[in-house]
């Protein structure tokens, strides 16, 4: 198309023609009538193309073709029309090619600055450009998934405007009269008056829609009267329908009282429907696609066969969005499918009046899985299969394994997934089928896992057979024969089952001590202990069901002593069959430095460590119920004391042994409830006992551990039955116990508190009220989120006895983005604050609640969460909030404040801020002042101002080595000095005004400024690094300049291996700890823009470097001063060398020391514990940093200060220095023989007066001078 602003007007025709040759007629003599502009047509390259088809076949064939024809004058359209109206068809080409039609189908208008290009009547735009390109108008919305009229510009190619098709909308109608059952009759009078009265209407109404063709009235429902007609049109837009149904009501007597908010209708428009998995079985998630070109969220799913409207649930989950801005997607998952939730679905999309619905029937097909059901396995050590197959093709996944019964065979599986079978094959032998064991069955249990969710299982009993007497009866009538063969079992015991004492123990070279190895139930075992290649005999004892072996071993019947020797007991069978037991540790000792003896524990030296199994120690126990765990001994003075306990009283030790029973059982989650039920009734009878025994309590929390893997939910009854067990294990009676724990460094605490929190994630109320429970040590209060109108979340939790409470606060806004049915649950805890583990600084406690809030849904969207704690921490701390971190200390948890800070707090209450859930509490750090106190004001004024003084210094030190640049750098080393210096003043410059930046994003807000901290980390550790390289550089530039006096670099050799080593060097570490920690987001410490300690230790980073330069440059400064106070031969530094070697190496000598002693006690303040005393002289230290570099470095230089005193000089000083007047005769300042430069000199060792030439010294000893500076400074 041509220019807007010479283009008036265009069209575009469809010419339909037909041909029998080559296509040739002429366009130009069909419009001979009018003068235009022809443009080229956008279809020549086509209908080229179709020339050439023409050509080949003689058959005539039609063909259509788009012509663009653009014009000057828009009073030519009407004419243009007229003229194609008036043409009589067809017309008559050259030879046999026929004109069939010629229809105008677009027409491209100016309208302002923009072109509108519309479709006449009978056309309409493909919907590609109606989602593609601008529409005229907003009000231009077509019936969805069809045409719209007008675009704004012209496409630059096809297609343009097509011929609309014939729509038939399907629609409805309701009259608010009474129904009559003689409209059911199409032949009564009454529904012949109404259908010719509504059609009339409809024909009045929707005669204004373009292209109707007809309106027809289809029936009548009740429900007052429900009028279903058809509309049959080309498409309508929804602005016309809604026009045409406002006539029609116009239109109708009102005594039909038709309502016009009630008009409903259905297109032809199809939409997709797609489910997966195509062939559904029962367990099987499944999806239900429905898709649509319509452009709404407005979605709903029914199920047809309860007429049931779907909501999110645990069972059904809807996820609705538009795709692309063209699709409508919402897809349904049903969870864990039934039989019962096969039959009809039906999807709704409703956009205005119109609805769209698509319907898809699911079938759920059952899973068999065969085998057999019952089987007798002999014990003869030959394999034996065990087989399943699943008789519905389904793709599976994996098969799954499991046995249960009071004896553990394993075998060995085999799946072929194609054939969809799995092969379990077994070798008993007599060590797995124990004597008293024949006849024990064992549940085998396959299970068959789908990729989609489904699973089927069957079940086989093996019975496990002992060889033993086998009887064959012959039977006929009333008389019988017997044989009989019999056949001797050989049972073995597992090497797990074996129990050994002593685990460990001394032995006297002169002495003995008893050694026993055990097991639950007795055989025909030939029993003998080894000891390397000694044998030793066993006696057996027999205690009810313990059987032990036992040997009164006596040192002196070896021949060797002062050794430590392992023992073993060996079981064998008749069938010659073994197994070794676990290894008895004997240590021989001569005996000289023995002083502890128990006739159960044994002997040993003091500081001896022992450990006993507690079945075999003093600990009281019955044989039906053991004692389990460990005790260990130490040898004290002349008595053994117990160290650790760490032994489980029995019924604990029976209750954690059917815990992992259970979990090796298949039937876990079926058996979980009654256990946890259980386990509450007899936890609370044997509190006093656990109140006195860690090891007890230890095994409570391994089984709640354990328990709480389980993959099931947990009911309302069942979380109650394990807040009763955690009610009694956090009492106060057991407290002590709990600091015993604390002491030996277990994460036992922590493992509580994750077993509580999965505990509540799997809660599921269900119908049933939300759960609260509230006891002395624990409280819990629930929800349930409602997708319709959720509540804001608000729960308080008061503990009068502790005198303590707290409020939890969820705003709706968060609980919307939830999933429906999701169960929010907090739990509060007023002793799991001083029980939970401290961080490894231990300088944190917590002072308040410690509440726990967790949803059953993952959390996909930013959440926010606010807590108001009681604070009883002592006053004059720094309150934080904190949440318990599982993943710190190498997975063993700790409090941290990432994502959580305090919003306001008043001294008694803090309110916290956290976009994440997990257990909160608040820390108050003692060593870290209040920044609102005196000491925290004070540390701050400090800080700031001593950082700005010694920014100030160092700007000072920039300015003077600019002054006196050209001065002092007149010689190779004199300029890599100074160059030195001001690198050095450079770096700290910039590492201060880093250090200024993270004082000002660091505190309450910190979490804001993430990005920042790190940013601001990596440089400040880059810059003070540079300081140190670049000390460094000064001190290795002294050494080469005194051990390699007779080699020369180049200055720029010198200048590039200086920038490598006081840059490169420290931006190597910079990167390289900030890439190796950054990913893990433990570069910085959590509350402090500085290089983390606790998890990663990259404080090493850059303190390890700091300090070996430290010491390298003092050594340097100590050989040079050795090596001018004592020259070797041949070496005879003058006066004036010596001094200038003691110029350099005293800034080395002092400002490195100096540097050094200020960052010992900046590295000790990044340490929690930290006495404030080293905050406070870092601090101070730091505002003396820069005047150091400034003197030492800068000032103390002579040829500086003669620079300077040249640069600065009175005039008539400048006028006796024309006049050569000796410097000698006055004494500046900064001169070497004034009273401030001798105290200098004095200090380090170093007196004297230092001349300096006077312009009238001859050229020959200015070279000197020179070249002795050159060569030394």
């Amino acid at each position: 198309m041509k220019s807007p602003k010479r283009t008036t007007l265009c069209l575009m025709f469809i010419v339909i023609y037909s041909s029998k040759a080559t296509l040739n007629w002429n366009l130009e003599s069909t419009i001979h009538p009018l003068s235009l502009h022809e443009y080229e047509p956008a279809g020549e390259e086509a209908l080229r193309q179709k020339r050439a088809v023409a050509t080949k076949s003689p058959t005539a064939e039609e063909y259509t073709v788009n012509i663009e024809i653009s014009f000057e004058n828009a009073s030519f359209l009407d004419p243009i029309k007229a003229y194609l109206n008036s043409l009589s068809f067809p017309i008559h080409g050259n030879n046999t090619d026929q004109i069939l039609s010629i229809n105008v189908t677009t027409v491209c208008r100016p309208a302002g600055n923009e072109i509108w290009c519309s479709c006449e009547t009978g056309y309409g735009w493909p919907r590609e450009r109606c989602l593609h390109s601008l529409t005229c108008q907003e009000h231009d919305i077509f019936l969805p998934g069809h045409h719209c009229s007008c675009l704004k510009e012209l496409p630059t190619k096809g297609p343009f405007c097509l011929l609309q098709e014939d729509v038939t909308l399907n629609m409805r109608v309701r009259l608010n009269v009474g129904f009559q059952e003689d409209l059911m009759n199409t032949s009564s009078a009454l529904y012949r008056s109404y259908k010719t009265d509504l059609e009339t209407a409809f024909r009045k109404g929707y005669g204004i829609l373009p292209g109707f063709k007809g309106v027809t009235v289809t029936g009548f429902k009740s429900g007052s009267v429900v009028v279903t007609y058809e509309v049959k049109t080309t498409a309508p837009s929804l602005e016309l329908i809604h026009k045409a149904n406002e006539q029609v009501v116009q239109s109708l007597n009102q005594t039909y009282k038709m309502d016009y908010n009630s008009f409903q209708a259905l297109t032809s428009n199809e939409t997709k429907f797609s489910v997966t998995p195509e062939i559904i079985f029962e367990g099987d998630t499944v999806s239900l696609v429905c898709e649509n070109e319509l452009l709404s969220s407005n979605v709903s799913w029914r199920y047809e066969e309860q007429q049931l409207e779907i909501q999110n649930s645990s069972k059904f989950s809807i996820y609705t969005a538009v795709f692309n801005n063209m699709t409508s997607v919402s897809k349904l998952t049903i969870r864990n499918i039934t039989p019962g939730d096969a039959g009809e679905y039906v999807c709704k999309l409703i956009l205005d009046i119109f609805e769209y619905e698509g319907k898809k029937k699911i079938d759920v097909m059952p899973i068999q899985i065969l085998a057999n059901e019952e089987m007798k396995v002999m014990c003869d050590n030959n394999p034996v299969s065990l087989n399943c197959c699943s008789q519905s093709n389904v793709n599976w996944s994996k098969v799954e394994w499991k046995q249960e019964g009071k004896i553990s065979i394993p075998g060995t599986p085999e799946t072929d997934i194609d054939s969809s079978c799995s092969r379990y094959t077994l070798k008993a032998d007599g060590t797995q089928c124990p004597s008293g064991s024949s006849g024990t069955t064992v549940v085998y249990t396959c299970e068959f896992i789908s990729a989609y969710g489904a699973r089927g299982s069957a079940n086989i009993k093996v019975t496990f057979i002992s060889v033993g007497t086998y009887h064959c009866i012959f039977r006929y009538k009333n008389s019988y024969s017997i044989a009989t063969k019999d056949v001797v079992v050989h049972p073995l015991p597992l090497e797990l089952n074996i129990m050994v004492d002593p685990l460990e123990a001394t032995v006297l070279c002169s002495g003995s001590h008893h050694i026993k190895c055990c097991i639950e139930e007795d055989g025909d075992y030939k029993v003998t202990f080894h000891m390397g290649s000694l044998s030793l005999p066993a006696e057996k004892e027999v205690n009810k069901q313990q059987v032990c072996y036992k040997h009164n071993f006596s040192a002196n019947s070896v021949s060797w002593c002062s050794k430590t020797v392992d023992v073993y007991c060996h079981f064998t069978n008749a069938a010659n069959n073994s197994v070794w037991s676990p290894s008895m540790k004997l240590n021989l000792v001569p005996g000289e430095n023995i002083t502890c003896q128990d006739p159960i524990i044994g002997v040993g030296e003091p500081g001896k460590v022992i450990q006993k199994l507690c079945r075999f120690s003093n600990i009281p126990s019955s044989p039906d119920s053991p004692v389990g765990g460990i005790i260990t001994y130490k040898c004290v003075g002349s008595q053994w004391e117990e160290k650790r306990n760490d032994c489980i009283f029995a019924p604990v030790n029976s209750l954690l042994q059917m815990a992992k029973a259970l979990i090796k059982s298949p039937s876990q989650d079926e058996k979980l409830p009654t256990y946890l039920k259980d386990l509450s009734i007899s936890i609370d009878k044997v509190e006093h006992e656990i109140s006195s025994s860690p090891g007890s309590l230890g095994a409570i929390i391994n089984i709640l551990d354990l328990l709480s893997t389980v993959p099931t939910e947990v009911n309302s009854e069942t979380m109650m039955h394990v807040l009763s067990t955690v009610n009694v294990i956090l009492g106060k009676p057991v407290l002590n116990t709990w600091k015993v724990l604390q002491q030996r460094r277990t994460n036992q605490s922590s493992q509580l508190l994750h077993s509580v929190e999965r505990f509540s994630q799997a809660l599921q109320s269900g119908d049933s009220p939300p759960l609260s429970f509230f006891r002395t040590n624990v409280q819990m209060s629930s929800m349930v989120i409602k997708s319709s109108h959720p509540k804001t979340y608000q729960q308080r939790f008061v503990f009068p006895h502790f005198d303590l409470w707290g409020n939890v606060v969820i705003d709706k806004s968060y609980l919307e983005k939830l999933q429906s049915d999701s169960s929010v649950v907090t739990m509060a805890f007023p002793t799991l604050q001083a029980i939970l583990a401290q961080d490894i600084q231990e300088n944190n406690f917590a002072g308040s609640l410690v509440m726990t809030t967790t949803v059953n849904h993952n959390i996909t969207m930013p959440f926010r969460i606010s807590m108001t704690f009681k604070n009883n921490s002592p006053s004059g701390g720094k309150t934080q909030c904190v949440f318990w971190n599982f993943r710190l200390a190498d997975n063993t948890g700790g409090w941290d404040s990432n994502g959580c800070y305090v919003e306001e707090g008043d001294g008694d209450n803090v309110t916290c801020i956290c976009d994440h859930l997990t257990s909160f509490s608040i820390l108050m750090s003692p060593d870290s002042p209040d920044p609102r106190s005196l000491l925290g004001i004070l540390l701050d004024i400090i800080s700031y101002v001593g950082v700005g003084f010694s920014i100030l210094s160092l700007a000072a030190c920039l300015i003077v080595e600019a002054v006196v640049w050209k001065s002092v750098t007149k010689n190779r080393t004199s300029y890599m000095r100074h160059t030195c210096i001001v690198n050095i003043a450079a770096s700290l410059l910039i590492a201060n005004t880093w250090f200024i930046v993270v004082a000002a994003i660091q505190g309450n807000h910190y979490i804001l400024c993430k990005t920042a901290c790190v940013a601001a980390t990596f440089f400040i550790h880059f810059f003070y690094l540079s300081v140190f390289f670049w000390m460094l550089t000064l001190g290795l530039m002294l050494f080469y300049r005194l051990v390699f006096i007779l080699h020369e670099t180049s200055r720029s050799t010198q200048k590039a291996i200086a920038f490598c080593l006081g840059y490169g060097c420290p931006l190597a570490i910079s990167v390289i700890t900030l890439g190796a920690t950054q990913p893990r987001e433990v570069y910085t410490r959590k509350n402090v823009c500085w290089l983390n300690w606790e998890d990663t230790k990259a404080l090493l980073a850059f303190a390890i470097p700091a300090l070996i330069i430290v010491v390298v440059n003092i050594t340097i400064t100590i050989v040079v001063i050795t090596k001018i106070l004592r020259p070797s031969i041949g070496d005879k530094p003058c006066k004036q060398e010596k001094s200038s070697l003691f110029q350099i190496s005293k800034s080395i000598g002092v400002l490195t020391p100096l540097l050094g002693l200020t960052w010992g006690f900046g590295l000790t303040t990044v340490f929690p514990g930290t006495n404030l005393v080293f905050h406070i002289i870092f601090a101070v230290l730091n505002v003396f940093q820069g005047l150091f570099i400034l003197l030492f470095g800068c000032l103390w230089d002579l040829k500086v200060q003669e620079a300077l005193l040249n640069k600065f000089s009175l005039s008539r000083w400048s006028s006796q220095h024309s006049k050569s007047t000796s410097l000698g005769s006055s004494t500046p300042v900064f001169s070497m023989s004034s009273p401030i430069s001798r105290r200098f000199n004095n200090l380090f060792g170093k007196t004297g007066t230092y001349n300096v030439s006077t312009p009238e010294t001859t050229s020959s000893s200015l070279e000197n001078s020179s070249s002795a500076y050159s060569l030394l400074n």
